[in-house]
């Protein structure tokens, strides 16, 4: 276990009280990845990462990827989201989603996202955002 932030991640600027209280999501643009440390309010009573804290961090998988789409775009609503669990992540586990883009058409974003817990597989997502025009 290490608190030391890979290099190329820095701090996701993120100002809702919901995302101040998961804590800390690192973001990494040019290898589109995000990150973060599972801390002792993200455990389940079993004592690793919640799957609720794991949607979380995975809902958040379009911060990563919003450099490479064009445009300036504000808040981007989550459609769809799925994810599955293979491994737990333990107490102090840096937590990395790798994300790709799957496709971008008419006004929708789909993307999917490899997700480890100290470099071994911990979950993979899908998700679908709304990427028509700016909301507020």
């Amino acid at each position: 276990m290490s608190d030391i932030i890979p290099y190329g991640f820095e701090l996701m600027p993120r100002t809702d009280e919901y995302s101040k209280a998961f804590g800390p999501i690192y973001l990494n643009s040019a290898e589109q990845k995000i990150g973060f440390f599972v801390a002792h309010h993200h455990l389940n009573p079993a004592g690793v990462c919640h799957g609720g804290a794991l949607a979380t961090f995975a809902d958040l998988q379009f911060g990563a990827i919003r450099a490479c789409l064009k445009g300036s775009r504000k808040f981007r609503p989550t459609l769809t989201l799925t994810l599955e669990y293979f491994a737990p992540a333990p107490l102090g586990a840096w937590i990395e989603a790798k994300v790709a883009v799957v496709s971008a058409a008419r006004g929708v974003v789909t993307t999917r996202a490899i997700i480890t817990a100290d470099g071994r597989l911990t979950a993979q997502s899908r998700a679908t955002y709304h990427a028509g025009e700016d909301y507020p």
